[in-house]
């Protein structure tokens, strides 16, 4: 190898190097601006959308002096008391209702990396929402077994009617060949009959049968009846208890905060919905489709970053629901009997859309609870002269660990009066 040739491999590779080294910076740089951007302005900012403060997509070119905006973005107030003759700054002031923007401790360069992500996110970043999997609930695949048995009992009788045939035609044959005369042929119904006659006992046998076995159907029924028990309406606005209580991990009483005062947990108004969602535009799942909802229920112009003052109500469809004769107390269950909300509604953190009843909720599910579930009275004072006059009451069965039904959860009037 010439002395030419090992120099061009030192070259070649020194360059490519660097190059490597200049890529992985460039790389590094693009993860600490959208880093830097996530912790400093994604909560006022949004690169293609307005929001508490303008959209930043064009910010450098909206802006002729670099230093003045770097200035701006350290402290927009001290700039403007230094720079009162800076009109796009007044006037940018003005218009977003001379709201201050947080000054910024950040350096030259980590404002350098912010607005390199800005004028070049990741494509990644900024394609369109994709459904790529729908958080609803998997609906169950159609269940053809009962048309599969209904076919096969069809398939059975066909081939019984045609070997009854056949049974026939060789019958009638014999005794063509005996000499015989051939009997006038009898109707199904007849045949049925004399099988009937022949065979008593089997028949009471199969006709109880039949009896019983309606009979527990119809128990069933009529069971049922106002038993709603995975009940799953559809709903105006597609809401994911997952998304919201699993994933985000926001607290039932953030949106139900009356369950803890009262007797109903209560619907959150779309101005609780709003608390979040007027920073968040676009679902996981939707897109900005079913926020859109919220925004015109609540009359908030997106664009404009105001409200219109048109309101609509959102018809939301209930879904627990207790007959009127039954008293049930949410904040006597939560507060006082330290329940927590999975023990009605199950596991609402995993539900998708649709929310369902997750419970029977009848009185026999009711008095199970009842009778099973321990009183939380250690710690809780509602329950200290209760605990007292327990322990003396039970102290020769040597109870110590009370029900709901030892302070009287079975009584009739407790819930129904």
């Amino acid at each position: 190898m010439s002395k030419f040739q090992g120099m061009f491999r030192i070259v070649t590779y020194s360059l490519s190097v660097v190059l490597i080294t200049f890529l992985l910076s460039n790389s590094a740089a693009a993860q600490d601006g959208e880093k830097l951007f996530k912790a400093n302005c994604a909560s006022c900012h949004k690169i293609n959308k307005k929001l508490i403060g303008p959209a930043l997509a064009g910010v450098q070119e909206r802006w002729e002096d670099q230093e003045a905006l770097y200035a701006w973005i350290k402290n927009s107030q001290d700039y403007l008391k230094k720079n009162p003759d800076d009109s796009y700054a007044q006037e940018l002031f003005i218009e977003y209702n001379k709201s201050v923007m947080t000054a910024q401790a950040v350096s030259d360069a980590e404002i350098g990396a912010i607005l390199d992500y800005i004028s070049n996110p990741p494509a990644d970043k900024v394609a369109p929402v994709a459904v790529a999997a729908s958080d609803t609930d998997s609906a169950p695949a159609e269940d053809y077994s009962t048309y599969w048995l209904l076919g096969l009992v069809l398939i059975l009788v066909i081939v019984a009617k045609i070997l009854s045939g056949v049974r026939g035609s060789l019958e009638q044959v014999k005794l063509h060949a005996e000499g015989k005369d051939i009997p006038e042929p009898r109707g199904p119904l007849a045949a049925l009959k004399d099988w009937v006659i022949q065979n008593k006992r089997y028949t009471v046998l199969i006709v109880i049968v039949i009896l019983a076995s309606f009979s527990v159907k119809g128990w069933f029924v009529l069971k049922g009846i106002g038993v709603y028990q995975g009940y799953a309406p559809e709903q105006p606005i597609k809401f994911s208890h997952k998304i919201h209580a699993g994933e985000n991990a926001i607290e039932c009483a953030y949106c139900h905060h009356s369950a803890y005062k009262g007797k109903n947990a209560g619907i959150p108004s779309v101005n609780v919905c709003m608390n979040c969602h007027k920073g968040i535009s676009e679902g996981k799942v939707d897109g900005p489709v079913e926020i859109a909802k919220i925004y015109d229920a609540a009359g908030w112009d997106a664009d404009e970053q105001a409200y219109t003052g048109v309101e609509k109500p959102i018809k939301w469809i209930r879904i627990h629901n207790l007959p009127d004769f039954a008293y049930f107390n949410h904040s006597q269950h939560v507060v006082v009997g330290k329940q927590k909300c999975e023990t009605c509604h199950g596991e609402v953190s995993e539900y998708g859309y649709p929310m369902k009843q997750y419970s029977e909720l009848t009185m026999g599910w009711c008095i199970d609870c009842h009778r099973e579930t321990s009183v939380a009275m250690e710690g809780n004072e509602y329950y200290t002269k209760i605990h007292k006059e327990l322990l003396e009451r039970y102290k020769d069965e040597k109870i110590e660990a009370f029900t709901v039904e030892h302070i009287g959860g079975l009584e009739c009037a407790k819930c129904h009066y």
